[in-house]
């Protein structure tokens, strides 16, 4: 799969199979995390694989989906994601104005080089960090960014224009979650603010 088709492709999956990643493939993705930029080339982040089964279940506890549709969207038990990265950045090593774009440049990829390896991913925000500090062990010199939820999709969200600016995610009458995005058009402008593409 090439990048622009797994971009276009990429959508959050809150539904898995039980089938695992093996430890080759989650490296993998985290490789790509460490070819994204990085501010003055500094660093900071580093990474922790989840893929214990008693450890998964503490994690998933921490977490929170899908705002919109909750709780209709929270995976229910054997839906569950079968692995995580959770992103770290190192407070000694970064630098603070950029941790999230140093992050979210890491974890695009992350997500990317995933869907290419037809994997499914939720990147997750809310969550009960110190409660997940707790769990892995992590040293309080490390801020934790977020999480990213993976395993083999089991649901195809459908990416859609939006209409009349409501960006909300919804799920239909046969459980599709359908994701709204802007239209090319509405976002973008020609040489000067205001002036629309043809």
């Amino acid at each position: 799969m090439d990048v622009s088709e797994a971009i276009k492709r990429r959508r959050s999956v809150r539904r898995f199979r039980q089938e695992e990643i093996s430890r080759e493939i989650l490296l993998e993705l985290i490789g790509a995390a460490r070819c994204a930029p990085s501010a003055a080339n500094r660093q900071p982040l580093e990474f922790v694989i989840v893929d214990s089964e008693k450890l998964k279940a503490k994690v998933f506890a921490q977490l929170a989906w899908a705002g919109y549709v909750r709780p209709r969207r929270d995976p229910p038990a054997g839906k569950r994601p079968v692995a995580y990265i959770i992103v770290l950045i190192n407070k000694e090593r970064a630098l603070a104005d950029f941790d999230p774009v140093d992050a979210a440049a890491a974890i695009e990829n992350i997500l990317l080089a995933a869907q290419g390896n037809q994997i499914g991913s939720c990147w997750l925000g809310s969550i009960k960090r110190e409660k997940i500090r707790e769990i892995l062990e992590i040293p309080d010199t490390y801020k934790i960014d977020s999480v990213v939820a993976l395993g083999y999709p089991d649901e195809q969200p459908v990416m859609e224009d939006c209409k009349d600016e409501n960006i909300e995610y919804y799920l239909d009458d046969k459980d599709v979650l359908h994701v709204p995005k802007r239209p090319l058009q509405s976002i973008t402008h020609l040489n000067k603010f205001g002036l629309p593409i043809d």
